[in-house]
């Protein structure tokens, strides 16, 4: 999925909980100070003027009082955050990728940074919390004499356009958090285009906060010189992938807030959010021994698992399970490795779940009752009435007296009995309306379906080892191989991976194999057509020396690792709690990507844009902070003579939103196009907006705002447009547009208009509304359910910003709208 602008994830980051260990080459310690501005200055080996311009502004920030108007900031403590951790050394940034340490390469492949720069971008720079870990630009753009470089690169080798223009257009005292910047600034972007060229292809950069406390402050320049041009950006599982939801196997797909999954500690947890994105690369096949679990993700979505290299006797050892010191195994402690590095004879770790709920309603006789169902049973009509039958081997008469007695315990009746000679069979039956209830209630229908109701499946294990008992002696049999197994068949696959976790609650790790569908050509020339069919196994010997137990459940190792080309959407949730894992197959993963952490992170940007004369600038960004982060950056470009600035801005994410990106109009004939969008939802406050200054005359501006507030979300436009005296023949157009879907949530409009001349034209309207009942009606009426016809009508209220976007970002936009609006109808 394309990565979003402000920060570099796959989508809706506040999901994801990825984070990578915190190993840094340099890190300041905590707080604030004149010591650790000094500090962060003398590490970067930065000139005098760089460093007087620092300590201003620092002396300016602690003058400087907090903002009185807008969100609240005052939970913000200056003095919790570390202002410098760089996973690279000072002056490190990498130009080939492969040199990235794999950590941090790992972390932005996953956001589809390589994937970008070799099929879009004319150039792609990367930021690791305070470090530029890569930046690298087209050799057709570089001939061109285009600078693209970080902002720490550029004051050492291009100091004279640098000091030109750094501090210029946002001064340190413009604003407490541009004080702040100022001070502490790290990394960011730094880009040139010399005189009449058009950069064509447009720079990206991508920007990411992994560690907890650690403050981002980047620092961004944009000069267009005469006559340039240039665009500027800012920066799972597949369909039918099956996820345990602790009573069976569902699509990932299928999965909806508020329902449960089971975690890697073998809990019973809750979707909070789901999440979707489109993939085009290989998907990684892990089969373990027991083949029936097999499974699918993407490279690398962390799977816990314990590398074969960390206990294996010795490296000339196959790639199996021999080999494998068992004490080593014993003590090692799985860890998440990203799929695409898993091996075949690693270890998959398969938990045991720990939820029992008990139900005195189903004891020993409706548990063996329902053992022998799983096996044997079938419910039917018989002269209209409810009926449940057996069919036990003749030769098991201790069989037919343990199922008798247990019916004529639940229902008081004695079963009728009637031996099949011819079938080797004997016929056990009752009519009983609560017996065949209980039987299709818990252990569903005909053999294809038969499924253990959540209720069983949540039962002690000391119940639930009644059940397996009366199933196995139904429908079990013993084979040798390699010692002596136990196993069962089924046609039906929920009940075979029901059973596999049952025996896994009594200390036992049951292998599922499968056999295929298949014709049979019987002596009389009849053809039999046969079912796929799952077999549950499990040893009464050696036969899985090869699966360890665990305290927790047991390590699996993996017989084959292979890719195999996707394209389509993959998948992911975030589940609540802290431990944010689910099991696939039954074994455990890792949500897939970015950091989510208790207490709170800021973003404090400035970005600084230049558009010299009869030049045109395009910035797009499409922020999608996580839901922790205080995101209060400064956005401001000034516009020469007959030059154009577009700012095409997305805010979708963040705890706190405070950007208001301004166009200065200095120029004769300068225009500015701002393109704003507002996404909260809740927990969120999204105060954005706009700002143009007509200082000029024959200027002119164009401000469209759009805003959207879900489930209490709060958004809020906030606006100047200032027509300076002499600013003659200026033309200028507000507009906002805010859509409330629901009664939750809130949105305000705070314009200012500040007009010194006469002969200005200048339109301003604003819309606040909902949407109509016959709007949904319409929809539903040519198909569409609720939901889909909702987030049609938003897309629809957007499209003047989507068309704006490149197509991945435009699509990415759609599906992180539909992805908050899920649940939030009705």
């Amino acid at each position: 999925m394309s990565p979003s602008t402000s920060e570099v994830q796959p989508l809706d980051y506040t999901r994801y909980d990825f984070k990578d260990p915190e190993t840094y080459k340099v890190r300041t310690a905590r707080g604030l100070s004149r010591a650790i501005v000094e500090e962060i200055s003398r590490l970067k080996n930065e000139p005098e003027w760089m460093r007087e311009y620092r300590l201003r502004a620092f002396e300016h920030f602690l003058e400087r009082p907090m903002p009185d108007w807008g969100p609240s900031l005052d939970e913000i403590d200056f003095d919790a955050y570390t202002y410098y951790a760089n996973p690279l050394a000072e002056g490190e940034t990498k130009r080939k990728w492969e040199d990235l340490p794999a950590d941090i390469k790992n972390t932005f492949e996953k956001l589809g940074i390589p994937k970008a720069e070799r099929e879009f971008f004319g150039g792609v720079g990367a930021q690791y919390d305070s470090g530029t870990v890569y930046h690298k630009i087209r050799e057709d753009l570089e001939k061109k004499g285009v600078v693209f470089t970080d902002t720490d690169t550029a004051v050492q080798k291009y100091p004279d356009i640098v000091r030109k223009y750094f501090g210029k257009i946002v001064p340190y005292n413009d604003n407490k958090f541009s004080a702040l910047n100022s001070a502490v600034w790290s990394g960011g972007s730094f880009v040139y285009v010399p005189p009449g060229v058009d950069a064509g292809i447009p720079l990206q950069a991508y920007f990411r906060i992994n560690a907890k406390n650690v403050g981002q402050f980047e620092r961004t320049l944009i000069v267009a010189d005469k006559g340039a041009k240039v665009h500027y950006i800012e920066g799972c599982l597949p369909v039918g992938e099956e996820v345990l939801t602790g009573d069976a196997l569902a699509p990932i797909e299928s999965l909806t807030e508020g329902q449960e999954v089971v975690n890697s500690d073998g809990v019973a947890t809750t979707v909070e959010r789901t999440m979707v994105r489109p993939y085009d690369g290989d998907l990684i096949d892990i089969t373990p021994v027991s083949v029936g679990n097999a499974f699918q993700l993407t490279p690398e979505h962390p799977v816990l698992s314990v590398p074969r290299s960390d206990v294996q006797v010795s490296r000339r050892a196959p790639p199996r399970t021999t080999g494998v010191d068992r004490k080593k195994l014993a003590n090692a402690r799985p860890r998440f490795v990203p799929a695409g590095e898993l091996r075949s004879g690693d270890f998959l770790h398969y938990p045991i779940h720990r939820t029992a709920r008990d139900d005195p309603s189903l004891g020993t006789p409706e548990l063996t009752v329902l053992g022998y169902y799983l096996a044997e049973g079938v419910t039917r009509i018989i002269n209209g009435g409810e009926a449940v039958t057996f069919t036990v081997p003749l030769d098991e008469p201790e069989h037919v007296d343990d199922l008798a007695g247990a019916i004529r315990a639940i229902t008081g009746t004695p079963p009728w009995v009637s031996p099949q000679p011819a079938e080797h069979a004997v016929e056990i039956g009752v009519s009983s309306k609560d017996l065949f209830t209980l039987c299709r209630w818990h252990g569903g229908t005909s053999a294809g379906k038969k499924q253990l109701s959540k209720v069983v499946m949540d039962l002690p294990p000391e119940k639930q080892a009644v059940l397996l008992e009366k199933y196995y002696r139904g429908d079990g049999n013993t084979y040798e191989r390699s010692g002596t197994a136990h196993r069962v068949s089924t046609t039906s696959r929920q009940l075979a991976f029901q059973v596999q976790e049952l025996q896994a609650r009594q200390g036992v790790y049951a292998s599922i194999d499968v056999r295929e569908p298949f014709e049979e050509t019987m002596k009389d020339g009849r053809r039999i057509s046969h079912a796929r069919a799952y077999t549950v196994s499990h040893p009464r010997g050696t036969r899985f020396r090869a699966v360890h137990r665990v305290p927790d459940g047991f390590l699996v190792p993996i017989r084959r690792v292979r890719r195999t080309p996707y394209k389509g959407n993959v998948h992911n949730f975030h589940v609540a709690g802290s431990n944010n894992t689910y099991l696939v197959k039954g074994f455990s993963v890792h949500n897939c990507t970015a950091p989510v952490y208790s207490t709170n992170s800021l973003h404090a940007a400035v970005v600084e844009v230049v558009a010299e004369p009869y030049a045109k600038i395009r910035y797009t960004t499409v922020q999608n902070w996580s839901k922790n982060v205080y995101n209060l950056v400064t956005k401001r470009a000034h516009g020469y003579e007959d030059s154009l600035v577009e700012w095409v801005d997305g805010n979708m994410g963040s705890r706190v939103t405070m950007k208001y990106p301004s166009v200065y109009l200095k120029g004769r004939g300068a225009r500015a196009d701002i393109l704003s969008v507002a996404f909260a939802s809740e927990g969120q406050i999204i105060d954005s907006g706009a700002k143009a200054v007509h200082s000029a005359p024959d200027t002119s501006s164009k401000i469209v705002s759009k805003s959207i507030a879900i489930r209490g979300g709060q958004t809020s436009y906030r606006g100047l447009l200032h027509i300076a005296k002499g600013a003659t023949g200026v033309k200028a157009a507000v507009r906002c547009d805010a859509l409330l879907p629901d009664d939750l949530s809130r949105s305000d409009t705070y314009p200012y208009n500040e007009i010194h001349e006469e002969d200005a034209t200048v339109t301003h309207e604003a819309v606040v509304g909902k949407i109509g009942e016959e709007q949904i009606f319409y929809l539903m009426s040519r198909g569409l359910n609720e939901s889909d016809a909702i987030h049609l009508i938003l897309m629809g209220f957007l499209a003047e910003f989507a068309k704006e976007l490149p197509v991945d970002y435009a699509l990415e936009l759609n599906r992180l709208i539909q992805l908050e609006m899920t649940g939030a109808v009705g």
